[in-house]
């Protein structure tokens, strides 16, 4: 009698792992890339390069975001799914790793496989975040007592809000897509030439309304992700944060003083980041006459709706309410 279960047993735990297989496989070839396209199959891991590489590629390949809207970057770990997509791609985008060391693994695997792995940081100049506290430090905010981990990071990973560093993005993409399929680079070069205009002529919008505001300072109520942003533009600032990526939340102490700064020299706007409650600006709009906007940092972003030309065309709106 007991055999005869064992073996009913062997046989239904049989039937489930056929099913479970059967469905695992199912999905990998409806959502993943392991059926193969004659288009090129991109994989990227942050949505500037997504939305990059999108407009070079057009109707010639297909691309694919690895982190979604809302996902943290700095500790994400890919499923075994990410990793099937990835090792079926021919290309995976990423911003190097200095500012994304989880990738590390990822790209000593695909170095053993035919995809071709893409630093689109290449030829930006990355700024140290120390180096970028020392040089802004506003005297008039208190600041909070320094902490420090063993995972601090030491670069702005933020590097395309600078439109500068996107447009080198773009070519370092362009490159290594002519070189993979040189049939179509005529077709990829007037694609990236066309989102580079769009993109410069943004940069000049922004650069002139700046140039033509009295006030040429924002205040920052979230995580302080433009410091590439502000260094381009050449604009003071004022935050509550003092790191350029995640940090810990500031002191009572130094929220009453930005709220204050914002009261002296009467500013229209405090910032926050897209995909956060905006809970400190919204309380430091309350002791102020600012409002309270988003600043997108682009980090994320809709893949159905959002671009990195439409984001920043928000961000200039927001801006010129802040700086009127």
């Amino acid at each position: 009698m007991k055999k005869i279960f064992n073996y009913i047993l062997s046989i239904i735990i049989l039937v489930l792992i056929m099913i479970s297989l059967i469905s695992f496989l199912k999905n990998r070839k409806d959502n993943n890339f392991e059926s193969k396209s004659d288009k090129i199959q991109i994989i990227a891991t942050l949505f500037p390069e997504y939305d990059f590489a999108k407009h070079i590629v057009g109707d010639k390949g297909e691309v694919k975001l690895l982190l979604n809207s809302g996902v943290e970057a700095h500790n994400f770990e890919p499923t075994a799914k990410d990793m099937i997509d990835i090792l079926n791609s021919d290309m995976f985008l990423y911003i190097g790793n200095d500012l994304e060391p989880w990738t590390e693994n990822i790209v000593n695997n695909l170095n053993e496989t035919n995809s071709k792995v893409v630093d689109v940081a290449k030829n930006v100049e990355l700024m140290k975040i120390e180096d970028f506290e020392e040089k802004y430090i506003n005297s008039e905010i208190i600041e909070d007592e320094e902490h420090h981990d063993e995972h601090e990071e030491i670069y702005d990973e933020h590097i395309w809000m600078n439109p500068e560093n996107a447009i080198i993005m773009i070519d370092n993409i362009l490159e290594e897509l002519c070189i993979i399929d040189p049939e179509n680079s005529d077709y990829y070069k007037n694609n990236a030439e066309n989102y580079k205009s769009e993109i410069l002529e943004l940069d000049n919008n922004l650069k002139n309304l700046i140039e033509n505001s009295e006030k040429r300072e924002i205040a920052v109520g979230g995580e302080f992700a433009y410091a590439y942003f502000v260094d381009h533009y050449n604009l003071k600032f004022v935050s509550v944060y003092k790191n350029c990526g995640e940090g810990e939340d500031p002191s009572i102490a130094k929220v009453k003083s930005v709220i204050d700064y914002i009261n002296k020299y009467n500013m229209q706007a405090v910032y926050y980041e897209e995909l956060s409650e905006g809970t400190v600006a919204k309380m430091i709009a309350e002791e102020t006459n600012a409002e309270a906007l988003v600043f997108y940092s682009i980090h994320n972003g809709d893949v159905n709706n959002d671009s990195y030309v439409s984001l920043m065309k928000k961000n200039l709106e927001n801006l010129e309410k802040g700086l009127r």
